[in-house]
């Protein structure tokens, strides 16, 4: 253990005394014991030495392990920037963002080191450009601005994007540093600003105005401000000024994020006319990037794939997309990404801000253009959606992830050929594929794969999260939410009825500790609805499995909580996860929810029995966190038809050597009981569990074998061995 009393503080004229506190915060590093690193992080006094320190620490990390230490990355960004190093802080920063590291840590490290040492002057400047809108009638009326819940939310989303001569010239200019991001076809704004008349600044997103409010000082266009339009629905304000060369200057000098799009207008323009502009210029881009795509990948046959997965993985260029609307497909994409990047791909992370659904076609277009890949991976998102142009659709390689089978679909259409290849998480979904034309050799079949640097036994049990069982989940008491959201997209108010008459039903049931399976719920279903004279069709039979997961997976996890409190095996239990305070029973055990990462790893390794009660699935990502973060799942065993539909974990490791499974109310509690008297069992399985998980299902090795089974295709076996 590394000593940090007074006398061994290291002072800048003792050399050797830093040379041995080097090697002793070294030789820690290299046997995992990070509090040991850090307390001799601490110890060291001179700047120029704990800076050689971080940088042997990253480089042991990156070189030795093949791993990006994001925790001392994090760490050193921290001492650059209190001792106002920028051009390192901000070279280090773009490796965090490199990394995929989620923005929100970024946001929070700059925060606190740069934007909240100058917190009254933004408050002022606020409270000044408030003043200054509202006079000028510029914002609207429905929209409340309080300076401290726009602060709150703007510096944890902020996406902050700089580079490190730009981060350091900042501070020269002024202490307050502001923020920073990347500006938008900044040669169409140039040319529009340069226009003359008056002209419509547009922000597509409310956060890029309220950064304006926060950091910019509006007093110098004060006078040139003009009332604006605002179209609530879709987050567009339109911000207008008069006089051209006060607003050029104004907004070519913003350290904040400029506008999207900027329109000159004439005095009878409309706000329609404006709109229909937007839409024009996006179609306009998009048209742009589809010809030159089109003419960058129409030569591309099988043979051009052939030869170039003959080549290093360096040489092959893949980009990943996800998006901010889905947390876990977020976490799961930015893995994969970790994943091609550690195998050796060159790889680039697109992070869409809207859903899937509404996924900008044109963004992707954009990056694809800029970046030019050979190989795009995505989730649930359909290829012809986003190119129509057939050279594009037929050349540019597609890895299409599914996870969800109500997901599955090619518009109006069969699967018309498109170069791509299909990773279904479940057997059913590789049924569904087959169903829509899709050749066998282009489907592989694997389960989700688990970020192992992320979930990792991180030594001593953590206290507070300590405890005999835990469940994480967040279906439990919002059932009824459930029911409600599913009732809301049906419009006829008998099937509303129905609706409601079943989900009572399957409470009744489940509170006697009868589950109705899938097949008798949609039976009942079926029944119901050709009662009240409706068929239903392939759509609603996809709507209604859906509500029966939602619904069956909060009355299920909730009755295991029942039996486990009513056994009285034990009081230490602990729930994560949203909506469990909705049940009175529960609210003395519920923790809140649980951030994923760290926090969601050091339950799993703290607790003695984690929960893995998904209803007809138990191949379920948590199962392989929970035994790489050196826990114990106990999990719910399957039937032989949920096993045909959704697979089971028994498929993949050995029951009661690597895995333990359950099967109903008293095989759950005898376990429970036989496992929490038994810890060495317990932690002889857990054990075997995660050698199975770190060999075979880590996200590099399921990497690894998609990018296998595309490599066998091209050499004429078919994806097959």
């Amino acid at each position: 253990m590394i000593e940090t009393h007074k006398e061994l503080k290291i002072e800048s004229n003792k050399e050797g005394a830093g040379v041995e506190m080097l090697a002793r915060i070294m030789r820690a590093c290299r046997e995992n014991n990070h509090e040991s690193v850090r307390q001799g992080l601490n110890a060291v006094v001179p700047d120029k030495l704990k800076k050689e320190a971080f940088l042997e620490i990253i480089n042991y990390y990156e070189n030795e392990l093949a791993q990006f230490p994001v925790g001392y990355v994090a760490l050193y960004i921290e001492g650059l920037l209190k001792n106002k190093d920028l051009d390192e802080a901000g070279k280090y920063i773009e490796k965090l963002r490199g990394m995929g590291v989620v923005k929100e840590r970024i946001s929070e490290i700059i925060y606190e080191h740069i934007i909240k040492p100058g917190e009254p002057e933004y408050e002022k400047r606020f409270n000044a450009n408030l003043d200054i809108l509202t006079k000028n009638r510029v914002l609207f009326s429905k929209q409340d601005f309080d300076f401290h819940d726009i602060k709150k939310k703007i510096t944890s989303l902020g996406n902050y994007r700089t580079q490190p001569e730009e981060f350091s010239a900042a501070l020269n200019i002024n202490e307050s540093v502001l923020l920073f991001a990347d500006l938008t076809d900044m040669g169409l704004i140039r040319k529009i600003l340069e226009a003359g008349n008056l002209l419509y600044l547009v922000y597509e997103d409310l956060n890029s105005f309220y950064y304006m409010l926060l950091f910019e000082d509006l007093l110098t266009i004060s006078g040139n401000i003009e009332a604006t339009a605002v179209d609530e629905a879709n987050n567009v304000i339109f911000f207008a000024g008069r006089d051209m060369e006060t607003i050029t200057e104004f907004y070519w000098n913003m350290m904040t994020l400029i506008p999207n799009f900027a329109f000159r207008r004439a005095r009878n323009e409309n706000y329609q006319d404006v709109i229909k502009e937007i839409h024009n210029q996006r179609e306009e881009r998009a048209l742009s990037y589809g010809k030159e795509l089109g003419d960058y990948y129409k030569n591309r046959d099988d043979k051009y794939y052939q030869a170039l997965f003959s080549k290093r993985p360096s040489d092959i260029k893949v980009l990943v997309i996800t998006t901010l609307n889905s947390t876990l497909n977020k976490h799961i994409s930015k893995s994969w990404h970790d994943s091609f990047k550690s195998l050796g791909y060159s790889v680039r992370l697109l992070i869409e801000k809207e859903s899937y659904e509404r996924m900008s076609d044109h963004s992707i277009k954009e990056a694809v253009c800029m970046f030019k890949p050979d190989v795009v991976f995505n989730i649930n998102y359909a290829v012809n959606s986003v190119f129509k142009e057939k050279d594009v659709t037929d050349s540019l390689l597609w890895i299409m992830r599914y996870r969800d089978y109500n997901e599955i679909n090619f518009g109006d259409s069969e699967y018309q050929g498109e170069n791509t290849f299909f990773l279904p998480l479940f057997p059913d979904l590789t049924s569904a594929l087959r169903k829509t034309n899709v050749p066998e050799n282009r489907i592989y079949h694997s389960v989700e794969g688990v970020d192992i640097n992320l979930f990792s036994k991180g030594g001593k049990i953590d206290e507070k999260y300590a405890c005999d069982i835990v469940s994480v989940n967040n279906a439990v008491g919002s059932d009824l939410f459930r029911l409600n959201r599913m009732v809301e997209k049906i419009e006829v108010n008998e099937l509303k009825e129905i609706m409601r008459e079943v989900y009572t039903l399957v409470q009744e049931m489940a509170m006697n500790d009868e589950f109705m399976s899938e097949k008798e719920f949609l039976n009942l279903i079926y029944e119901k609805n050709r009662s009240k004279g409706f068929e239903v069709n392939e759509q609603g039979r996809k709507f209604f499995e859906v509500f029966y997961q939602y619904i069956i997976n909060a009355f299920y996890r909730r009755r295991v909580i029942d039996w486990i409190i009513d056994s009285n095996i034990t009081e230490n239990i602990k729930v994560w996860g949203s909506s469990w305070s909705n049940i009175d029973k529960f609210k003395k055990y519920h923790m809140g929810t649980a951030e994923y990462g760290k926090e969601l790893s050091g339950i799993y390794g703290s607790s003695k029995i984690s929960l893995c009660d998904t209803w007809g699935w138990n191949t379920h990502e948590r199962n392989y966190e929970i035994l790489a973060s050196g826990g114990f799942p106990l999990v719910r065993s399957v039937t032989a038809e949920e096993n045909e539909r959704m697979g089971s974990i028994s498929n993949y490791f050995i029951e009661d050597e690597e895995i333990v499974l359950f099967d109903d109310k008293d095989d759950l509690l005898n376990k429970v009981q036989y496992y929490l008297d038994n810890p060495e069992e317990r932690e002889r399985i857990a054990g075997n569990g995660k050698n199975v998980v770190v060999e075979n299902f880590s996200n590099i090795a399921i990497a690894g074998k998609t990018m296998d089974f595309i490599m066998k295709y091209y050499r004429g076996t078919g994806g097959k061995d």
